[in-house]
């Protein structure tokens, strides 16, 4: 669900299914989807789109752990 044409202006989306903790207590979440834009207006113009609103609905109506958690972040990238 989450392409281009979903979202539009969308630059990268990454998916991760989390294996576990470092304590080996259960995971608070599941899964982590990652939605990168070049700028919060990008952003807000995307999650203003009418197919943006109907894929988030759709992940919440899926999700099995309760409602979802969004949140907005600001990147900072380092490579060694």
């Amino acid at each position: 669900m989450v392409t281009p044409q979903t979202f539009p202006g969308i630059t990268k989306f990454v998916a991760t299914k989390i294996l576990g903790t470092p304590d080996g207590s259960p995971p608070q979440f599941a899964r982590v989807a990652e939605l990168y834009f070049p700028s919060m207006d990008v952003l807000k113009a995307a999650a203003g789109s009418a197919s943006a609103q109907k894929a988030v609905a759709h992940a919440i109506s899926i999700s099995s752990g309760g409602t979802p958690t969004f949140l907005v972040a600001e990147e900072e990238v380092r490579d060694f």
